[in-house]
């Protein structure tokens, strides 16, 4: 036993293992504390204000059932302080089709669906919302628009 205890004292690689975590930590820490400060922080909410929705006709969005049509919706995006945002995403989708575009500098923009279908069996369908920018919490609403 005391020649057992005695090989251990005189081995100094023993001592490496425990620094070496140290120093492991230590570096792993400060790469963590770097990454988390390149995130960004969402600043605040988008506002979206629907100025209007008409059908490749020119009129209101009312559409024929069973027939695909062409939806535009004119919309503006604001930041809490009323100035326009732009380069927001802006994505509709619903009724089997989808449409995105970019808000200009003034905020607003045009998305065009097209396609958009209410089947012979439906009343209506409900058109989602997505509107994405930097600094600015995502805006997601399910039932944006109505088409009936």
């Amino acid at each position: 036993m005391l020649k057992a205890n005695n090989l251990f004292r005189n081995n100094e690689n023993g001592m490496e293992l425990p620094i070496n975590i140290v120093v492991m930590l230590v570096v792993g820490m400060v790469a963590l504390a770097a990454l988390l400060a390149i995130i960004p922080e969402a600043k605040e909410n988008m506002e979206i204000e629907l100025i209007s929705v008409y059908n490749n006709n020119g009129s209101t969005a009312n559409i024929e059932n069973g027939a695909k049509t062409s939806i535009d919706v004119v919309m503006s995006v604001y930041d809490r302080d009323n100035n326009p945002v732009e380069g927001a995403s802006i994505i509709i989708s619903g009724g089997g089709s989808m449409g995105s575009k970019k808000t200009d500098a003034t905020g607003q923009t045009t998305v065009t669906v097209p396609e958009v279908l209410i089947r012979i069996n439906q009343d209506s369908i409900d058109l989602k919302l997505v509107a994405k920018a930097n600094g600015f919490h995502d805006y997601i609403d399910e039932t944006a628009i109505l088409i009936t």
